[in-house]
C-alpha cells in the first residue's frame, strides 16, 4: 500500500503542495458547485414538469370545452322544434323561405355562443333531398354528393353509433373563412321525441386554428402536439419538431387512468410531458428541449468554469512561484550538504539567507559538530575496547596456564593411583573449562547441575563437611537454558553462611519448575538461618559472591523480561526463588 501510494505521488515538493490543494480544496469545490448545479437542473425539471402538466391541463379543458360546445349545438339544433317540422316537412315552404328559415336557426345559435370565440360549422341534410349550411361552401352543395360522402354513409349504417367523433375531417369551408387543413366534427343523427331520426347533421369546428391561438404564446416554452389513439400526429404547434418512434410507444403504452407524466428522453435530451384527452381518446403532449430548459443555468456553468479556470491557472502559476521561493533554496543547500559530506563533514556551510533557510543551515552546521564530537569519542572508544580486549587476553593466560597445570597434576596423580587428586583436578577443570567458555552465556540446567556437584566434591574433599545435594527437577526441564554460574554462587553461600566451613550434615535442596511462560528456580537449606549469618558475616575474612551480581546478570542476559530473585527465611534454614523466562531446548546427541 505505501509502495502504490510512493508511486501515484509526486517526488518534487511544489508539485505534493499543488497536488494537495487541487486534491484537498479546489476538487472539493468543483465538485460542491457541480453538485449544486445538478440540484439546481433537477429543481428546474421538477418545476417544469408541474408547470407543463398545468398548461396541458388548461389546453386539455379547453379542448373539451371545444367538444362540448360542437356537442350542444348539435343538440340545440336536433331539439329545435321549428326546425324538425321544416325536416320532417319541407313542402310546407318554398325553398326560399325554407332556406332563410334555417339559416335564421343557424345565426340565432351562434349568436348564443358567441363569448366563446369559435365557430362552429353545421352541415344539415334531411331525408328529402334538402341540405343546408351555416358557412359558405368550397363547391355548391349537391345533396347527392353530400349523400356519397363517407360521413354520410357512416350514419346511414343499421345499428350504427349516433354520435360519432372525427378529428381528421377534411376543412370544406372557403379559405377566406379558414385555412386549417383538417376539422374537428361531430357526425349525428337527429332524432325527434319518438327517437325517429329525421335528419344527419355534421357539426365541425376549426381546432387548428384555436390550437394555434393557444399555443401561440407559449412556442418559445417549446413544442406541443395532439396525437391520436396510434400515436399519429394530429396537430402541432411547431412544424419542424418530431416526436420519436420510442416516445410515441411509451405514450401510448401507458394506462389509460394515467394521471399527467415527465420523463426524460437521456439521448434526445428533452422532457416531455403528456395527458390523456378520454373525449377524443388521444394525447396531448408537450416537448422541451433540456438545453432551452436549462439555458440559464448552462450559462451559468459556463461562467463559472471559464472563471474556475482561470483561477486554476493563475492558483498553480502562484503556487509554483511560492513554492520556487522554497524548493530553490533548498536545492541550493542540497549541493552544499552533498559538499560537505564529500569532504567528510569537515566543511560547514556558510550562514547566508534569511528565515528558516538561515535556521536551517545553522542546525546542520551545529549537526556537524556534533558529529564529529562523536566521532572522536567513537575512536576514543574504539581504543578503550581494543586496550580492554588486550588485557582480556592477558588475563585469559593465566586461567588457561592453570587448565594445563590441572590437566599435568590429574596425570601424575592417575599414574600414582591417587584417586582424590584425580577427582579433585577433574571437578575443577570442569569449573575451569565453564569459566574460560566466554561466548556463550545460557547454558543447560543439567550441566549447571554437572558444575555444582564437582564444586561439591572439591568442597567435600577440602573440609570433609557432610553436605548432601538434593535435586528436584522434570526430565524435561533439564534442558532449559539458564545463565551460567546462576545456581553454583547460592549452592556456595549455603556453605558458607548457612553451614560453616566443615558442618557434620545439611541438607541442599535444589528445585525446578514451570508456571506459565517462566522458570521457577529454588535452592533451600536447613543451615543456621538469615539472622545468624548476618550477626557471623563481619567476622568472615573474604567476601562472598552476593545475590546482588546473580539479579545484575540476570538483568543483563534478559534484558526487560520477566525476571526476578528473592531470599525468604524460613524457621530451619533460608530458600532463594529466582524465576526467568522458559527457554527450553530439544536434546541432541553428539552424533547429530
Amino acid at each position: 500500500m505505501k509502495r502504490w501510494f510512493r508511486r501515484l505521488t509526486p517526488e518534487t515538493f511544489k508539485n505534493r503542495i499543488l497536488l494537495a490543494f487541487l486534491l484537498f480544496l479546489l476538487a472539493p469545490i468543483a465538485l460542491l458547485v457541480v453538485y449544486n448545479f445538478k440540484e439546481t437542473e433537477r429543481v428546474l425539471q421538477e418545476n417544469a414538469s408541474a408547470k407543463n402538466m398545468e398548461q396541458l391541463a388548461g389546453i386539455k379543458n379547453g379542448f373539451v370545452d371545444l367538444m362540448s360546445l360542437v356537442m350542444k349545438t348539435g343538440l340545440l339544433l336536433e331539439q329545435d322544434t321549428y326546425l324538425q317540422s321544416v325536416m320532417k316537412e319541407p313542402e310546407q315552404l318554398d325553398d326560399i323561405k325554407r332556406k332563410k328559415a334555417v339559416e335564421n336557426k343557424f345565426g340565432g345559435i351562434e349568436n348564443s355562443f358567441f363569448l366563446t370565440g369559435a365557430t362552429v360549422y353545421y352541415t344539415l341534410m334531411d331525408f328529402h333531398g334538402n341540405a343546408y349550411t351555416s358557412f359558405l361552401p368550397q363547391n355548391a352543395l349537391n345533396y347527392e354528393e353530400l349523400k356519397a360522402e363517407s360521413w354520410v354513409k357512416v350514419l346511414q349504417r343499421e345499428g350504427g353509433e349516433r354520435y360519432i367523433w372525427n378529428p381528421n375531417d377534411k376543412n370544406y369551408v372557403i379559405r377566406e373563412w379558414t385555412n386549417s387543413r383538417k376539422m374537428l366534427s361531430l357526425y349525428q343523427v337527429l332524432r325527434d321525441e319518438g327517437m325517429k331520426p329525421y335528419a344527419y347533421g355534421r357539426f365541425s369546428i376549426d381546432y387548428e386554428e384555436w390550437f394555434s391561438r393557444t399555443t401561440e404564446d407559449r412556442q418559445e416554452e417549446g413544442a406541443y402536439f395532439l396525437l391520436n389513439s396510434s400515436g399519429q400526429t394530429m396537430i402541432q404547434s411547431i412544424a419542424e419538431q418530431t416526436i420519436s418512434e420510442t416516445i410515441i410507444s411509451n405514450i401510448i403504452s401507458s394506462p389509460e387512468d394515467a394521471l399527467p407524466t415527465s420523463f426524460i428522453d437521456g439521448k434526445e435530451r428533452t422532457l416531455y410531458t403528456f395527458s390523456r384527452i378520454k373525449e377524443l381518446d388521444g394525447y396531448l403532449v408537450k416537448k422541451v428541449p433540456l438545453a432551452q430548459l436549462f439555458k440559464e443555468v448552462d450559462k451559468q456553468k459556463q461562467r463559472f468554469f471559464l472563471g474556475f479556470g482561470v483561477i486554476l491557472l493563475l492558483f498553480v502559476l502562484l503556487t509554483y512561484l511560492i513554492s520556487s521561493t522554497i524548493t530553490v533554496p533548498l536545492k541550493l543547500f542540497q549541493k552544499k550538504m552533498d559538499t560537505s559530506v564529500k569532504a567528510n563533514l569537515k566543511v560547514k556551510l556558510p550562514e547566508q539567507g534569511r528565515g528558516e533557510i538561515l535556521a536551517l543551515t545553522r542546525s546542520f552546521n551545529s549537526m556537524i559538530d556534533d558529529i564529529n564530537d562523536l566521532l572522536e569519542r567513537l575512536k576514543l572508544e574504539e581504543r578503550q575496547k581494543q586496550f580492554v580486549r588486550f588485557q582480556v587476553l592477558l588475563a585469559q593466560m593465566n586461567p588457561h596456564f592453570l587448565l594445563n597445570t590441572l590437566n599435568t597434576i590429574k596425570s601424575i596423580a592417575l599414574d600414582k593411583d591417587e584417586d582424590d587428586i584425580y577427582e579433585i583436578c577433574v571437578s575443577l577443570g570442569k569449573i575451569l573449562e565453564t569459566t574460560l567458555n566466554t561466548e556463550v552465556d545460557l547454558i543447560f540446567l543439567k550441566e549447571e547441575m554437572v558444575l555444582i556437584d564437582s564444586y561439591m566434591g572439591i568442597q567435600k574433599a577440602r573440609f570433609g563437611h557432610g553436605i548432601t545435594i538434593e535435586y528436584e527437577v522434570d526430565e524435561e526441564l533439564r534442558y532449559a537454558l539458564i545463565p551460567k554460574f546462576c545456581l553454583q554462587p547460592l549452592v556456595e553461600n549455603s556453605l558458607l553462611h548457612g553451614f560453616g566451613q566443615s558442618p557434620q550434615s545439611g541438607l541442599i535442596e535444589i528445585k525446578a519448575s514451570a508456571r506459565g511462560s517462566l522458570l521457577y528456580l529454588e535452592v533451600t537449606d536447613n543451615g543456621v538461618g538469615l539472622e545468624q549469618a548476618n550477626r557471623k558475616k563481619p567476622s568472615r575474612q573474604r567476601k562472598s559472591i552476593g545475590v546482588q551480581n546473580i539479579r545484575e546478570s540476570l538483568e543483563l542476559i534478559f534484558k526487560n523480561q520477566s525476571t526476578g530473585l528473592t531470599l525468604e527465611a524460613l524457621d530451619t534454614g533460608t530458600r532463594v526463588v529466582m524465576h526467568m523466562p522458559l527457554l527450553l531446548s530439544k536434546p541432541y546427541r553428539k552424533d547429530e
